[in-house]
């Protein structure tokens, strides 16, 4: 492959011929099914709402699809073609995962990253590629929602959730219009800021002007910097990101402090990354889904091995290991953080410092919260083993699925799910990448199905009964199938 023309790129007229052509290639007989409902005034309501139109939201919205749940609709934030964190907080150049990693497809292989690169690029450019550039992978997840013809509605934020057993009420906002959704299943996936927010140490920021600093997933206009001494704290890949796009934007200079003496190296998630692990995890007794998460949680995720060779290759890059910041104020125009290691002055300051696991810092799931299932109702960890952030993490079910905490106090819990950090206790550290991606999502289509079609069997065996009830037709010979 490796010897194939560079022109042999067919373009993606092309391909979406052949998605077309796959698409009844794989057509089965079989139509949608779910019997329709309306809410008590009788407006029809969704069976599957999904709020978040990024990675995970469209390969969900697409497993649907596929499994002829087509009665569903996208809400995402952004406006249309800034959905994710592709072109906003997302700053490296390529993919941290595997180019062949595949999970969006469900049996179309036309759809893949791969299919859409040789048809753009060529073959022999897919097999020289390393990993996907960032911007493409955007390009590539804008194509997928447009041929598939994913229905999304952009520039919509979603305000309160709430209901009963039956329904799911979703209030929503746009254009400054307040709206209600009712819905039959929702799914959050909105990623990280979803699951709680970001986390800045407030103890550093709190003498500070607000435009002095930022998290590294906040849109930062790095333009702004040009000139500038600018300190990140954070020993990840996002702070690492963030020290090199400031410099790429002719800042005069970047400072990345960690508190502990070397950089990690050692991934929590080294030999766990395999089929079995990622497929069955969240069957697992909750002692051994403790001990794999705990474990994680509590050890640093080293940057990727290319992503410090690219900052150690600029001479205004300074890596300041074993130098934990202490506090910061202002000294005339300049930033002062006092370090273990000295005082530093900068212009600006990025925290690379993750993110909250803390659902209930979300205010659209105020009306939920608190009556929502915990790890710490369900398990006490050994002695020796506690981690309280980890056990005010939600006890979640087989779709990803709030539970109450007491039986009958909010219903509604179970229609809603959630695709995030929020849920890596109870599903796996499947949210991070493409890693885990193939089998969240078959998974979460299987549930989904599966909650649907029992809450609808009712109806499902009145309408079957009423088929055998129709007289026969004066001209029917044998079988109508």
């Amino acid at each position: 492959m490796m010897n194939e023309s560079v022109d042999d790129a067919r373009g993606l007229d092309w391909l979406e011929r052949q998605v077309r052509r796959e698409l009844k290639i794989f057509h089965d007989y079989y139509q949608p099914w779910v019997p329709p409902a309306a809410d008590k005034d009788g407006k029809p309501v969704t069976d599957v709402l999904i709020v978040g139109g990024g990675l995970y939201g469209m390969g969900l919205a697409w497993g649907l699809i596929r499994s002829k749940i087509t009665n569903i609709m996208v809400l995402d934030q952004a406006q249309e073609g800034l959905e994710g964190i592709w072109l906003t907080s997302a700053r490296m150049k390529t993919l941290r995962t595997a180019k062949e990693l595949t999970g969006l497809e469900f049996g179309i292989p036309s759809v893949s990253v791969h299919a859409y690169w040789e048809a753009k690029f060529g073959c022999a450019a897919w097999a020289e590629l390393d990993r996907v550039p960032r911007l493409e992978w955007f390009r590539y997840l804008k194509w997928f929602r447009d041929v598939l013809d994913i229905p999304v509605r952009n520039n919509t934020e979603v305000v309160s959730i709430d209901g009963d057993g039956d329904l799911v009420r979703v209030t929503i906002r746009q254009g400054g219009k307040a709206e209600t959704l009712f819905t039959r299943r929702l799914v959050l996936a909105t990623g990280l800021l979803g699951s709680g927010g970001a986390h800045v140490p407030t103890a550093i920021v709190k003498n500070l002007p607000a435009d002095r600093w930022a998290h590294s997933s906040d849109e930062i206009d790095f333009a702004r910097l040009r000139g500038a001494d600018v300190g990140v704290l954070g020993a990840g890949a996002s702070a690492f990101d963030s020290a090199i796009t400031s410099i790429e934007n002719s800042a005069a200079s970047a400072w990345l402090f960690c508190r502990r003496p070397e950089i990690p190296w050692l991934s929590a998630k080294r030999g766990l990354e395999n089929a079995g692990f990622m497929r069955h995890f969240a069957s697992f007794p909750d002692s051994y889904r403790w001990q794999f998460i705990k474990t994680i949680v509590e050890t640093s995720i080293p940057p990727p091995r290319h992503t410090v060779e690219r900052a150690l290759d600029h001479s205004n890059f300074h890596l300041c290991l074993g130098s934990p910041w202490v506090s910061s104020h202002m000294d005339a125009n300049k930033v002062m953080v006092a370090t273990s290691s000295g005082d530093h002055r900068f212009d600006f300051i990025i925290f690379g410092t993750g993110f909250d696991m803390d659902i209930a810092q979300r205010p659209e799931m105020s009306a939920l919260a608190p009556y929502m299932l915990l790890w710490r109702d369900r398990f006490t960890p050994p002695e020796g083993e506690e981690n309280e952030m980890l056990l005010d993490q939600p006890y979640l079910g087989d779709a990803c699925e709030f539970q109450e905490r007491m039986p009958g106090s909010c219903p509604v819990l179970g229609r809603v799910s959630v695709l995030g950090a929020a849920a890596t206790l109870s599903t796996g550290p499947l949210f991070g990448g493409l890693n885990g991606l193939k089998f969240l999502l078959e998974r979460m289509v299987e549930q989904t199905c599966r909650a649907l079609i029992l809450e609808t069997l009712d109806t499902f065996h009145d309408n079957y009964r009423k088929g055998l009830q129709v007289q026969r037709p004066p001209e029917a010979l044998d079988s109508t199938d």
